[in-house]
């Protein structure tokens, strides 16, 4: 979110008189990687917390005569007032939670239409709700065994109160409904209520999110005629609910929309990395774990800058592969790749979430997994493709991998796939040198390396993960690898970047 996108804090202080110190709004980032970082949540979630779905709608209205006058706003607001449940004595747009029986949770704007009917008993089209939808809110909180995650719906319709309400007009600023003031009324749990400046919006008596993203939306509506706004945020709650009512952590996306003619304006676009990984947290999916998905990205994307465009992978065979991200993106980011096949003898939860996640992406592109042990699962596989397809499959367009493969693990992903004759790529980790000698070595050099003279030759300090992983190079490139399947092995090395992982 740009400073020329949003309306910052102490602006809207200056402009909503109510709002929030901003030492109760916790930290802005700029982008959805550092928040969830920040927020750091992930390896303690599973499917039950699964975020509770609700709606929330935004009544507006355009006040007339305003333009003279720069302490008043030219919006009206209708909020309500919690009589009871969560919330009590707070004010509040209105909206609740998404039945699933009644199929609100697959067309929110159903919902929508039903709680503000029940609040206010103001009646929306089902199509202009759905016109007006702006965008999602996700909330989290750092008390997360006491509270779970929200998502919420987002709507901001404008009315226009007439003594004809039988009608909906268009304006130059957005579909307007014709309501009759006589016909809002509220309800036991809520008490609707007109505030005709909205630069007095009751901020201090409202949830802490609403003096971020309400200015930002009332500001917008008042600046840029015939832009209808959407942007997604992501809140995260201090301990304590509405007591603390302060935020942590913060991150609005706004991708707005011309309504004057339906083009979409210029906006900040997702590149493909950033498009899987909103897709992975839109979906509340952590696992893969961000460390997981970087390591993963990066190592896909290696293994491509290696392949020749004679050889394209169509088959790709993932060792312990666990959620299957690693070949899932080699399905993505290579447009001849048509299956992908994880072998891990572990059920991971993540399996499902990644398919969720991504499969819109891949098409009639296959992931599947093989729940097998290596020894077996990866020689089974590599028959099925090789021998038992009808299709004449060249070991050429094979590709095994194995990403943070452990020593034993290596040796055997190496051993097996090359009697294949298949390409195979692997990041080693916990290398183990059983007899000691080479560990020894790597000692050695870094002493003699740090003990050397200003007029002596610079000796080469290498760790004992290196000299391992150059031994492995050295066996593959050894005359009699490969031999059974008439191949010669070549061998390529990349260092993954050690802001991911230090060791590979």
């Amino acid at each position: 979110m740009s400073s020329n996108d949003e309306i910052q804090h102490q602006d809207a202080s200056a402009l909503f008189r109510h709002a929030l110190d901003s030492s109760r709004l916790g930290k802005r980032h700029d982008s959805l990687e550092s928040y969830t970082t920040s927020v750091g949540r992930g390896s303690e979630l599973d499917k039950e917390d699964i975020p509770k779905e609700f709606s929330l709608v935004t009544i507006l209205c355009r006040n007339e005569d305003t333009q003279s006058d720069n302490t008043k706003s030219s919006l009206s607001i209708l909020i309500g007032k919690k009589m009871r449940g969560f919330g009590e004595g707070f004010y509040n747009c209105f909206g609740g939670k998404l039945e699933k029986d009644l199929g609100e949770q697959k067309q929110p704007a159903k919902g929508a239409v039903r709680e503000l009917e029940e609040e206010t008993g103001i009646t929306i089209p089902l199509s202009t709700m759905e016109e007006s939808f702006v965008g999602t809110i996700n909330f989290t909180f750092d008390d997360w065994q006491e509270n779970r995650a929200m998502k919420v719906h987002l709507f901001c319709v404008f009315v226009s109160l007439s003594a004809d309400a039988t009608s909906s007009t268009q304006n130059q600023n957005a579909n307007t409904i014709n309501i009759d003031q006589d016909q809002i009324r509220g309800c036991d749990e809520i008490e609707p209520v007109w505030v005709h400046n909205c630069y007095d919006l009751p901020l201090q008596q409202m949830f802490a999110d609403d003096s971020i993203w309400l200015p930002m939306l009332l500001h917008h509506h008042e600046s840029s005629i015939g832009v209808n706004l959407k942007f997604d945020a992501w809140f995260h709650f201090h301990r304590g609910g509405t007591e603390t009512n302060s935020i942590l952590h913060y991150h609005i996306h706004r991708h707005d929309q011309d309504m004057s003619n339906n083009e979409p304006k210029q906006s900040a676009k997702f590149n493909v990395e950033k498009k899987l990984f909103h897709a992975l947290h839109d979906n509340h999916i952590h696992n893969p774990s961000i460390k997981e998905f970087k390591e993963s990205w990066s190592f896909a994307n290696s293994v491509r800058s290696f392949m020749k465009e004679g050889n394209r992978m169509t088959h790709v065979l993932d060792v312990a592969g666990g959620h299957g991200a690693l070949a899932a993106l080699f399905l993505l980011l290579v447009p001849e790749c048509e299956s992908a096949t994880v072998i891990d003898p572990a059920v991971v939860k993540g399996e499902v979430g990644v398919k969720d996640a991504w499969s819109e992406y891949w098409g009639e592109k296959r992931l599947t997994y093989r729940h097998e042990c290596l020894r077996t699962g990866l020689r089974k596989e590599l028959d099925r493709i090789l021998h038992y397809n009808n299709q004449d499959i060249s070991p050429t367009n094979v590709l095994v991998v194995a990403c943070h493969a452990c020593q034993h693990l290596t040796d055997e992903t190496l051993e097996i796939a090359s009697e294949y004759g298949v390409n195979i790529a692997v990041m080693p980790c916990c290398q183990k040198d059983h007899k000691g000698s080479w560990k020894g070595l790597s000692k050695r050099l870094a002493k003699s390396n740090g003990n050397k003279s200003n007029n002596s030759q610079e000796i080469a300090s290498l760790s004992f993960g290196t000299i391992m992983d150059l031994l492995t190079a050295g066996k593959m490139m050894a005359w009699n690898t490969g031999l059974q399947a008439n191949v010669e092995y070549v061998v390529k090395m990349k260092l993954m970047d050690s802001a991911i992982t230090l060791q590979n």
